[in-house]
């Protein structure tokens, strides 16, 4: 009844394993775990009919493709296994785990050929039915439990570290997906022993939800990634007003002009650093066209509104000054040089940076700003 569960699992794996591609292709660390997801999906989608009839067309026996399966899903496991211990920093497992793997591999190509003829890799409902011997299976399912086993203790016993939230929680999710994973070779061993129809029709949902777990794991930095770039893509647009204003005025400010299919292919990251710097740069050059006059009426006017809250005092003070520097440069008026420091000493940290900017671009859009621009512009 939950089959379906199996489907989904594979599809979000395979969703997750895509998406972390071009990550793991520029970040060498990323990619062991990369390479685990892409060879759990692997491993998963091999048993789904689909697959199973493209193996069809290119291997004419059934019970050949079931061997392959097999034997596949043991170097899958191995490699998950390998690129997991590489992933926790136990680099020096790479023999043991894949000689143990090529023997085992052995032994069940070697069961397989001394076993009676047979149709069909699956164990059978009894013992009239020609199959494998059950040592085919003890050896097969071991495997993987005590691999799938020491994977998921490695993912908790990482996750536990001093390491970010983030990622411990997606090693754990990560972790939760392959001990699931051993649930279902408990169960896979239960079936053998007793041969019960009842243990059967949870393999499917409990693979699926496995998937999920792991999905999950393997998803939850690109949530963060995702949840960062649209900060950044909300601060960038929340600048352009402001920064395109005070470009205008003061072109030299800009690192270079471009095209847009060109602005394109710079990082968003990239891109919100150069706005903050011309901005800061543009304010640098608007300053002297302030008078000390209308700054002190500008700071009496800020002060005196009630619509302005304490902490967002300065930021309109700066709004208001940039304004009236604005158009002071576009009547003409000659700079001098200012004593007041203006645009302040600067945030250390680029996060403080933009969000001050912010606030000021927030304030340079505010009604009274706006009320304050129209009077210079038209003076009667």
């Amino acid at each position: 009844m939950l089959a379906w569960l199996e489907n989904i699992g594979i599809v979000a794996l395979w969703s997750v394993a895509i998406a972390r591609t071009p990550q793991a292709l520029r970040r060498s660390e990323q990619r062991p775990l990369w390479f685990a997801i892409v060879l759990i999906a692997v491993a998963m989608s091999m048993h789904l009919e689909p697959v199973t009839a493209v193996l069809a067309r290119f291997v004419s026996s059934a019970h050949r493709i079931d061997l392959i399966k097999h034997l596949v899903s043991i170097l899958d496991a191995a490699a998950v296994l390998w690129f997991i211990l590489q992933a926790a920093g136990r680099q020096r497992r790479t023999i043991p785990v894949f000689s143990i793997a090529v023997l085992v591999m052995g032994a069940l190509a070697l069961l397989d050929i001394l076993g009676p003829p047979h149709d069909r890799n699956q164990i059978a409902p009894s013992s009239d039915t020609p199959s494998v011997p059950d040592a085919y299976w003890w050896i097969f399912f071991a495997f993987h439990l005590i691999a799938d086993t020491i994977c998921g203790f490695v993912c908790w016993s990482y996750g536990r570290r001093n390491i970010p939230r983030l990622l411990r929680y997606a090693l754990r999710l990560f972790g939760t997906g392959i001990l699931l994973a051993s649930l279902l070779w408990v169960l896979k061993l239960a079936y053998l022993v007793t041969r019960s129809t009842v243990f059967a029709p949870l393999f499917s949902p409990v693979t699926g939800i496995e998937a999920l777990f792991m999905a999950a794991g393997a998803a939850l930095p690109l949530m963060a990634q995702l949840r960062q770039w649209w900060r950044y893509r909300s601060a960038h647009r929340g600048l352009e007003l402001l920064w395109r204003d005070l470009t205008a005025a003061t072109p030299d400010v800009v690192f270079a002009a471009g095209s847009r299919l060109r602005a394109v292919g710079v990082p968003l990251q990239l891109r919100l650093y150069r706005r903050v710097i011309e901005i800061r740069d543009a304010m640098i050059v608007l300053r002297d066209y302030v008078s000390s006059a209308t700054l002190h009426q500008i700071r009496r006017h800020a002060d005196r509104d009630d619509d302005v809250q304490a902490h967002l005092v300065d930021a309109y003070v700066t709004a208001y000054w940039l304004v009236a520097a604005l158009q002071a440069r576009r009547d003409g008026r000659a700079p001098h040089a200012q004593e007041a420091n203006l645009t302040g000493d600067g945030a250390q940290e680029l996060t403080e940076e933009i969000g001050y900017l912010l606030h000021i671009a927030a304030a340079y859009q505010s009604p009274s700003v706006r009320t304050y621009r129209a009077s210079l512009a038209d003076p009667a």
